[in-house]
């Protein structure tokens, strides 16, 4: 990943000559662990804005014995966001962070930094017998992933 933006190359020189590896890591694992968290609570929030919407006032007008379409709705939705505005495979939560970790030094594409924000809130809210744990677990864990490539970190430790 080249550097286009000077500032930014100036503060990587300005890292490696005042902050230790050691120092650095603990930076970013600050950094990543908080945007991590956030991105967990938009996506839990985002899932109980959804279900309230459909089960409080929307659904108050129609008959309930409509609630079966729901899921229907829900997962349309999830296809098209996929097909239009991701345009990439969203992969499943953990198995696929392990994926990345074992067998492609831990590199997982920008997309998913809000590919299962986008998606998973869309299937629960509407009734979808999935969880909230793989969007979260692969959320922060691309989050992870894609801040470390900027700062140019490794799988490899670096002796401290």
């Amino acid at each position: 990943m080249q550097t286009k933006h000077p500032i930014f190359k100036r503060l990587l020189i300005w890292r490696a000559k005042h902050i230790s590896h050691k120092q650095f890591v603990y930076l970013l694992s600050i950094l990543i662990g908080f945007t991590s968290g956030i991105g967990a609570v938009v996506l839990k929030n985002l899932t109980h804005y959804i279900q309230l919407l459909l089960e409080g006032k929307l659904v108050q007008y129609y008959h309930q014995a409509f609630y079966f379409l729901f899921p229907i709705i829900g997962l349309t939705l999830v296809y098209l966001i996929i097909k239009y505005v991701i345009r990439e495979k969203v992969s499943h939560g953990i198995p696929s962070t392990l994926h990345a970790i074992s067998k492609r030094k831990g590199i997982i594409k920008g997309y998913q930094m809000f590919g299962s924000i986008l998606t998973a809130p869309l299937t629960v809210g509407f009734g979808g017998s999935v969880g909230l744990e793989g969007p979260a677990v692969a959320t922060g864990a691309a989050i992870g992933s894609n801040i470390a490539r900027l700062f140019r970190m490794n799988q490899k430790p670096k002796p401290c």
